[in-house]
C-alpha cells in the first residue's frame, strides 16, 4: 500500500433542469418557434391576400390550370366561398393568419420586454392552430374527393397551417421547448 495522498476530486456542478411549469417560464428570448410562426403568418397572409384579390378582380391565378393541378377551377368552385355568401374562404384564412401571427408577436414582445409569457398564450396558440387544421382537412377533402383537383396556392396555405400546428405543439411542451429555444 502506498501512503501517497489521492488527488481531490472536483465537486460536481449541480444540474439545472428547465422548469416544467409554463407559468414559471422567464423571458429569455422568444425562440425560433415564435419567429417561425410570425414568418408563416406573413407568408400565409400574403397568399390569402393574393387569392382574395384575384377573387374580387375576377383574374385567373398564376398557377397550373390543366389536369389534376388546377387552381383556376378550385378557386371558382362552390368550396371557394363561405357557404351561403359570396365571401371567399381566403378571408377567414387571412383572419386566421393574422390571429396566429398576433399570438406569436405577443411571445416575441414579452421576450423583448423581458416579461414572462402569459400562461394562456401557448395553449391558446395550439388551439388556434388545431382549429386551422380542421379547416385545412375540410378543404383538402373538398379538393381531393369532391373536385378531384388540387390548387397549389391552397396547398401552400395548408402546409403553412400544418407546420404552424407542429411548432405550436412543440412550444407547449414545457421542458423540451425551453431547452430547444422554441
Amino acid at each position: 500500500m502506498s501512503s501517497r495522498p489521492r488527488p481531490a476530486r472536483p465537486a460536481a456542478a449541480p444540474v439545472v433542469e428547465p422548469p416544467d411549469d409554463l407559468s414559471s417560464r422567464t423571458a429569455r428570448g422568444a425562440g425560433a418557434g415564435a419567429w417561425f410562426l410570425v414568418a408563416a403568418a406573413v407568408v400565409g397572409l400574403g397568399i390569402s391576400t393574393y387569392l382574395t384579390t384575384l377573387h374580387y378582380a375576377g383574374i385567373q391565378p398564376l398557377c397550373t390550370t390543366g389536369g389534376f393541378i388546377n387552381c383556376g377551377s378550385v378557386l371558382k368552385s362552390i368550396y371557394s366561398v363561405v357557404p351561403g355568401t359570396s365571401i371567399p374562404v381566403t378571408v377567414p384564412g387571412m383572419i386566421w393568419f393574422v390571429g396566429s401571427g398576433g399570438l406569436a408577436v405577443v411571445s416575441i414582445r414579452c421576450a423583448r420586454l423581458d416579461l414572462p409569457e402569459p400562461e394562456w398564450l401557448r395553449p391558446s396558440h395550439l388551439i388556434w392552430c388545431a382549429l386551422g387544421l380542421v379547416s385545412v382537412l375540410y378543404f383538402v377533402f373538398a379538393e381531393l374527393v369532391k373536385l378531384h383537383e388540387l390548387c397549389e396556392w391552397c396547398t401552400g396555405v395548408h402546409i403553412l397551417v400544418f407546420l404552424s400546428l407542429l411548432v405550436a405543439i412543440a412550444r407547449v411542451q414545457p421542458a423540451r421547448a425551453s431547452a430547444r429555444g422554441l
